[in-house]
């Protein structure tokens, strides 16, 4: 485990017996190679060259600043945060919260404490990706369904019935090596007047059957074979 720890200037400022950043290390060390930092524009550069498990910070403020690098950090290498402070405004903590992947920990964060509090952490953090991963797993399969149901709408109004509709969407992501999502999004983008000023999407039959959307052509052309 490769572990990163801030610890603020006014951290160190405000000394407390079992509370030394170099009994921290020494902790999180027994573990694998431990990183230790005191300036946010270093962690954000130190993250940007190397790849960390855990993100430790220790302040006595939680200021607007380390707020900001939490969150930069969520987005951009997601990992495991745990953060101590003393002091806090209770509604910036329960924005950063609300993601449920970072741990906090009020007042004194004992070292004798720091391998349960990483242990919960990793469980939260892994709880919270996977709850994230769910949500948008749902998400894209909503959007899919609608997008599928609006293409639908679009192929039905050249006369075909609703069956029809979905086996010629479903034939031409085929061809086209395209999800369902994906080709109800092109259909989609030709039928629209904002985004294209040709006649509404239209339906060809080429001479082996296969359907084929977006031809410019002024009706549903059936060809036969």
């Amino acid at each position: 485990m490769r572990s990163l720890i801030f610890c603020d200037s006014s951290f160190s400022a405000v000394p407390v017996v079992d509370c030394e950043v170099v009994q921290y290390q020494a902790c999180l060390a027994a573990f694998g190679h431990v990183t230790v930092l005191t300036s946010v524009s270093q962690v954000e550069q130190r993250l940007h060259q190397q790849t960390f498990d855990t993100l430790l910070i220790l302040t006595d403020t939680l200021h607007a600043q380390i707020q900001a690098l939490i969150q930069r950090t969520l987005t951009s290498k997601p990992m495991v945060i745990v953060v101590n402070a003393k002091t806090w405004q209770q509604t910036a903590l329960t924005e950063l919260l609300d993601c449920g992947r970072i741990t906090f920990i009020p007042e004194i964060l004992s070292v004798n404490r720091l391998t349960s509090v990483i242990s919960l952490a990793q469980a939260r953090f892994d709880a919270a990706s996977k709850t994230l991963a769910d949500f948008k797993r749902l998400d894209d399969e909503i959007r899919s369904i609608k997008l599928l149901s609006q293409a639908k709408l679009i192929v039905m109004a050249q006369g075909f019935d609703e069956t029809k509709a979905h086996q010629i969407i479903q034939q031409q992501a085929m061809q086209k090596g395209l999800s369902l999502a994906q080709m109800s999004a092109q259909i989609i983008a030709v039928a629209s007047p904002q985004k294209s000023q040709v006649s509404p999407v239209t339906i060809v039959m080429s001479k082996d059957g296969a359907p084929h959307v977006g031809a410019v052509i002024p009706k549903v052309d059936m060809l036969s074979s």
